[in-house]
């Protein structure tokens, strides 16, 4: 018996089908694989997208704070003190500027947006350099750094004199952390205003400020503290942290240094209740002592016995089951170690140890800023960003818990 052959059509129409079968099974490959996340696998540096818009765009700025946005998963703000860019629209702020954009567990930020001045923020625009003329900055993601924390009042130096002095001492206000009080969409900023003259920096004031990101503004911008002389460095405060119904803040002082190393210190600790009129109320705050809280700054001790701080961050890193976790800077090269603890109060236990990657630099000038990011660590590592004087940039690396 003769077998038929298919017919040609027959024929098309089943390569057709085996070739749409494989092109959907390509797509749906393609389209069951994650996302790309945000960023870069660290080390890297934190960029911004006005330093990728142009090949001689650069920013060098100095620390680097971050928080959430309130209402924006994925999405955090960097706040930075003093910042120097250079491109088409040249420009210096000396204060904090800030920028927000996708941020994912474990990546580095590299295309952060420049966020304009807030309403309820500094109207000055910032200084341009010598010989140049800016002109509007453009507006977009490739925008150019803009200041969020204009200039403070009052600020002197040694001598009384206002510490205004072009080329020689200037006042800012530098952001000292952030964090969301809880139940609102708003994040709270610590900030505190320095006068800087020469090689030597005076702590002169402490203060608060509500940001309210659904309408990119500033409100209740307070100076708790303030002496022309510089602060007792209880007052000297930062890393806010909510718990337990109350707002806690940290302060520092290293007693024993030499060739820019810490040997020996304090960590204190303030809380007033979590209510804007209680923060906002230097009558309000109180200090810890072994003994209780005390109204008095001065009587304040240690939380943390044995640590040796040049300077310290500490953030809730309790979504990651760490608690919180406080960074301590040991000196000008590089060293830190890290601190846990269930509670603002303690007890403190050190958890690992170790040093970033800096160079160059000289005085001041050296491996500094330290700061860790909750929202951008993983059970695995904690995101630690820190100035290198050696590209004048912010670069963060994962650092073992």
């Amino acid at each position: 018996m003769t077998r038929s052959l298919p017919r040609p059509r027959t024929c098309l129409a089943a390569a057709v089908t085996v070739l749409l079968a494989a092109v959907i099974a390509v797509a749906a490959g393609v389209s069951s694989s994650p996302p790309r996340p945000p960023g870069a696998a660290p080390p890297a540096r934190v960029l911004s997208a006005y330093e990728a818009a142009a090949p001689g765009n650069t920013i060098d700025r100095d620390c680097g704070f971050s928080a959430p946005l309130p209402g924006r998963p994925g999405r955090s703000i960097w706040l930075f003190c003093d910042t120097v860019w250079k491109g088409a629209r040249p420009g210096l702020w000396l204060g904090t500027t800030a920028a927000a954009g996708p941020a994912g567990p474990g990546r580095v930020p590299t295309a952060l947006t420049e966020l304009p001045t807030p309403a309820g923020g500094p109207r000055t625009p910032p200084a341009q350099s010598a010989g140049t003329s800016a002109g509007p900055s453009p507006s977009g993601r490739a925008r150019a750094p803009q200041g969020m924390l204009g200039a403070p009042p009052g600020l002197v130096l040694p001598d009384g004199r206002p510490c205004h002095v072009p080329g020689t001492a200037y006042g800012a206000s530098w952001a000292s952390g952030a964090a969301r009080p809880p139940g609102t969409g708003t994040l709270l900023i610590a900030y505190t205003d320095v006068c800087v003259h020469g090689t030597a920096i005076s702590t002169q004031g402490f203060g608060l400020v509500t940001y309210r990101p659904a309408r990119h503004a500033l409100t209740g911008r307070t100076r708790l503290f303030t002496a022309p002389a510089g602060l007792p460095f209880q007052h000297n405060l930062g890393s806010p942290v909510f718990a337990r119904g109350h707002l806690y803040l940290f302060a520092s002082v290293c007693d024993a240094s030499a060739y820019g190393a810490c040997h020996g210190g304090r960590v204190t600790l303030a809380r007033v209740t979590a209510d804007p009129a209680a923060w906002r109320d230097p009558a309000a705050y109180r200090y810890w002592t072994p003994g209780g809280w005390t109204p008095d700054a001065a009587r304040a001790r240690t939380v943390v016995h044995g640590a040796a701080p040049y300077l310290v961050h500490v953030a809730d890193y309790s979504a990651l089951g760490k608690g919180l976790v406080m960074v301590e800077q040991r000196g000008l090269d590089g060293r830190y170690r890290l601190w846990r603890a269930p509670a603002p109060e303690g007890p403190w236990t050190p958890a690992a140890d170790g040093a970033v990657p800096c160079s160059g630099g000289s005085g001041l000038d050296q491996c500094r800023a330290l700061i860790g990011h909750p929202a951008l660590s993983t059970r695995g590592a904690l995101l630690l960003s820190y100035y290198d004087p050696a590209d004048h940039h912010i670069t963060a690396r994962a650092v073992p818990w």
